[in-house]
């Protein structure tokens, strides 16, 4: 090691310099798309109407029965209904984001997919570990809660229910429920569907029913006064009631279960959402119209409402209706989870058996055992309530990092040779105006330095408009943009400025250790190539305005391999095409067809390319490829302005 330092110095800047060329990657959508590792397609089984009950059944759990009363009676009063308002416009602004990216790759892995080709391998695997955050660990807390309401259903204290074993409190019903979803998903995605639509359509009729029971009892003196603690007390209140809305996202994982997903996902994700607030904006009139805001019960606010007012008996309503909203809850987290790990064993970043697809079944069976034994494991022995805070910031992580991603994407191309300053600049003053925005309101600053921040962030948002739009999705597109993606980075940073310092301390060392696993694990064995297209590290610009066209309609497809060569007598720096080194001379047809020639390294996979055709050509050139020492022949591709042509090697 002499000359190179100690062998600890040595490893470590061998460590830098491969997470230098594999953390920016940026797989592309044919990359994202691409499901060897599965073996076998999952059924696509899944329509609109499902996709609704999907997303409501995972929004409406437990929390409302409890989260209304609480944010009601410590935050906003009455104006509760304005605090679930806000939260609900919160949620639609990521909602939208979530649909432009899911109509236009449907696959699993959701939000995971949406950064990795955006910001890159490293930013996705960040993303994967807040997932992890977000559907494991609320599988676990809501398994414990199933648990609770059980016991109230049945009228038995929940001590019965659950074992003490020396410093252990073992909760096998949290752990029964964990498996028997597990099961139900592992069966059929159709199965699993016509469950959830069942059990989501009780939980609705519960939930009507209790709003039928209890607003003949409200009355208009109760919602006075309207907003005892202001409009601070809104937003506080909103920053509470915000985590009812989390579930919408687990319809975008099942994107590759949907039979037409650039019609159905963006109606499943944001009608379901839609949904869901009218149900609970109804559930605080009629909370805040039984009782006044300052009588609300904290723990039990419905039971003890019904019962104050000589309805004791609709407190196992309420019990029934929290209960069937777990299970849901339950189904929709486990799912989520499975076609996490379904992506990451896909792209070698987790064991590739997790990818695995049973043939029968066409469900992730592998991905989805494992799920169930860390779920499970984590709802018989644990107590979820100290890592409670860590699934709300790792979810409102992600869904910044998604609205972040609408707003990089429409304003710039990788592999285009645009500068990348313009964009990333703008984006760091969103994140810096937002949370000046959140620190100053939430440390009670005078009213004039949030509204500074407010005015800073509107004002940068509307300099995006000054930069030419790059890219146009076909699918879906986002409304309002560079507004309301922005608007949803204000939003969600805000909420995370409300959590408090110990879910950002507990968030960090989450971070630290998947940081840590990544170096030793995931970056050397993932798929991404070094040396792609990625945010930091951009591929050289385009020789020819042609090209740099197929860039723009997303032709030039970044595949595994390296190509030397030239187009009308001007040198590509690199091309993707081929699998290994391919040097050759490709011509350019005036307004037809021309063909290429390649010979393929001794090494490479790849043989000659296809010509390019001409401006108005449809790529119809044949490619030649003249294979080096040893290499089977392969076939090439020509390409045209409008399309792709045959070629041979």
């Amino acid at each position: 090691m002499r000359g190179n330092g100690t062998p600890l110095k040595a490893r470590l800047r061998a460590t830098y310099n491969k997470f230098r060329q594999k953390a920016f990657v940026v797989r592309s959508m044919e990359e994202q798309k691409d499901k060897t590792a599965s073996g076998f397609e999952m059924h696509k089984v899944l329509g609109p109407f499902s996709l609704v009950m999907l997303g409501i059944g995972c929004i409406v759990g437990a929390g409302v029965f409890v989260l209304t009363g609480v944010a009601a009676r410590k935050y906003a009063g009455p104006a509760v209904v304005l605090s679930y308002a806000l939260s609900a416009l919160t949620a639609m602004l990521t909602a939208f984001c979530y649909a432009e990216y899911a109509a236009e790759l449907p696959v699993a892995g959701g939000a995971f997919n949406y950064v990795s080709m955006t910001f890159g391998e490293f930013a996705a695997w960040v993303t994967a570990c807040d997932l992890v955050l977000e559907y494991t660990l609320s599988a676990a807390a809501v398994a414990k809660g199933f648990t609770a309401y059980t016991a109230a259903l049945i009228g038995v204290d929940v001590r019965y229910l659950r074992l003490q074993a020396s410093v252990f409190t073992l909760d096998f019903p949290a752990l029964g429920a964990v498996v028997l979803m597990s099961f139900i998903l592992m069966r059929s995605t159709a199965d699993s569907s016509l469950f959830n639509i069942i059990v989501t359509g009780l939980n609705v009729v519960l939930i009507i029913f209790v709003l039928c029971a209890g607003f003949p009892y409200a009355t208009a003196e109760n919602y006075t006064p309207f907003m005892p603690f202001g409009m601070r007390g809104v937003f506080t209140g909103a920053s509470v009631v915000f985590f009812s809305f989390i579930g919408f996202d687990t319809v975008a994982t099942a994107a590759e279960e949907v039979q037409n997903p650039g019609r159905d996902l963006p109606i499943g994700i944001v009608g379901s959402l839609s949904i869901a607030t009218g149900l609970y904006v109804l559930m605080c009139l009629a909370i805040t119209g039984m009782q006044r805001y300052n009588e609300i019960d904290l723990d039990a606010p419905f039971a003890a409402a019904f019962t104050s007012v000589g309805l004791g008996w609709a407190q196992r309503i309420v019990a029934a209706g929290a209960l069937t909203g777990i299970i849901t809850s339950l189904l929709g987290s486990l799912l989520g989870q499975a076609r996490i790990y379904v992506t990451l064993g896909r792209q070698a970043l987790a064991p590739a058996w997790l990818a695995r697809v049973d043939p029968a079944c066409g469900t992730p069976r592998n991905a989805t055992l494992v799920t169930m034994f860390t779920a499970g494991f984590l709802a018989l022995f644990i107590d979820i309530e100290l890592l409670a805070e860590l699934v709300s910031i790792g979810t409102l992580v992600v869904f910044c990092s998604v609205c972040a991603g609408v707003l990089f994407r429409r304003y710039h191309v990788h592999g285009s040779g645009e500068p990348l300053r313009p964009v990333l600049s703008r984006l760091g003053a969103v994140v810096a105006a937002a949370v000046g925005f959140s620190v100053s309101f939430t440390e009670r600053a005078p009213i004039a330095i949030p509204i500074l921040f407010l005015v800073a962030w509107l004002g940068v948002t509307l300099s995006f408009y000054m930069l030419p739009v790059r890219y146009v999705p076909q699918v879906f597109r986002c409304p309002l943009s560079p507004i309301l993606p922005s608007a949803g980075m204000l939003s969600t940073l805000h909420l995370i400025g409300s959590l408090g310092w110990p879910a950002y301390v507990r968030w960090i060392v989450w971070f630290i250790m998947g940081t840590a696993l990544y170096l030793n694990y995931g970056m050397h064995r993932s798929q991404g190539e070094a040396g792609g297209a990625a945010p930091g590290h951009p591929s050289p610009a385009p020789s020819s305005s042609l090209e740099a066209a197929l860039i723009t309609n997303g032709l030039h497809t970044a595949l595994p391999g390296s190509a030397n060569s030239s187009t009308n007598g001007s040198p590509l720096e690199r091309s993707h095409w081929g699998g290994g080194e391919a040097h050759g001379e490709l011509e350019m047809g005036p307004a037809g067809a021309a063909g290429g020639a390649g010979h393929g390294g001794a090494s490479g996979a790849g043989g000659g390319h296809g010509g390019f055709g001409g401006p108005v050509a449809r790529g119809q050139g044949d490619g030649v490829g003249l294979l080096g020492p040893g290499v089977q022949r392969s076939d090439g591709q020509g390409y045209g302005a409008h399309g792709k042509g045959g070629g041979r090697g």
